[in-house]
């Protein structure tokens, strides 16, 4: 998965990340070391940056340490170039008259020369070597300019192929305005939950003071249905005496004999039902 390099930003934060696990795991050396390199590392996200620290670098004597660090990060095929940065740094040493790292570059040189590059030897030896047909180009500031354009060109595009860590790719993508996007409307459905939550706490409570409400007019209604049971019954007594009274007046007595019967089943299915 490709992808475009994180600003510098997501890097110190995923490098506080790493020295944090680092100490948590007891991994002192390893820390030690990640924060020596890490101070001298170039920054691998800039492209410019990388080609500007490259030709200041030029100036002092740790062009190729640098220079070997960049080719080593990025596993690229510098060959194209590096020819032309080894001819410019000879250039540069020329013009600063540092003819002894001249003759330390072609002892040990810490690249793989070609055998198109067998004049350059000669090149400390040559009285006036800006005015040499053969090096005369190279002492040119467009020379300079132009390679330098033509080294960030190619930094530019391998840095943009560059695969993210995923420990970068997941810094990345939590720092997105999708996911900000996402974790604001998380918290508004926290939000609503919340509210929600409280309203249904005051329902209950609600339910609660009607229920309590509810029984004490149960209890009223209850009250008041078994007063007007003893009324009524109340009043089929005193109309069972009055009929009592009505028939045996008239000397109907078998009429008299038979009501109480009915009377006393009554109450017979009556006790039974209780």
């Amino acid at each position: 998965m490709s992808s475009s390099p994180p600003p510098p930003p997501l890097l110190l934060t995923c490098d506080s990340l790493v020295t944090s696990y680092l100490l948590y795991r007891g991994y002192t050396s390893t820390h030690t070391s990640f924060l020596s390199e890490s101070a001298h590392s170039p920054d691998i996200t800039n492209p410019s940056k990388i080609v500007d620290g490259l030709f200041a670098a030029m100036e002092g004597d740790n062009f190729w340490t640098l220079y070997l660090r960049v080719k080593e990060l990025f596993d690229a095929k510098w060959s194209q170039w590096e020819i032309h940065l080894a001819k410019c740094w000879l250039v540069t040493k020329i013009n600063c008259n540092s003819h002894t790292e001249i003759h330390d570059f072609f002892s040990s040189p810490p690249i793989t020369l070609p055998s198109s590059f067998r004049p350059w030897y000669s090149i400390v030896y040559v009285r006036a070597p800006e005015k040499d047909s053969a090096f005369s180009s190279y002492f040119m500031g467009s020379f300079r300019e132009n390679l330098k354009i033509g080294v960030f060109n190619f930094l530019n595009s391998v840095i943009k192929g560059v695969e993210l860590p995923r420990i970068l790719f997941l810094l990345k993508y939590m720092g997105s305005d999708e996911q900000r996007a996402v974790r604001s409307e998380i918290e508004g459905l926290r939000g609503k939950s919340r509210t929600l939550e409280e309203e249904n706490e005051g329902l209950k409570r609600r339910v609660k003071e009607l229920e309590g409400h509810v029984e004490g007019l149960v209890d009223v209604v209850v009250e008041e249905i078994e007063d007007d049971n003893k009324k009524l019954w109340r009043d089929d007594v005193k109309r069972g005496e009055m009929v009592k009274r009505a028939v045996a007046s008239r000397g109907n007595v078998e009429e008299f004999l038979r009501i109480l019967r009915s009377e006393e089943e009554e109450e017979e299915e009556g006790g039974g039902a209780l």
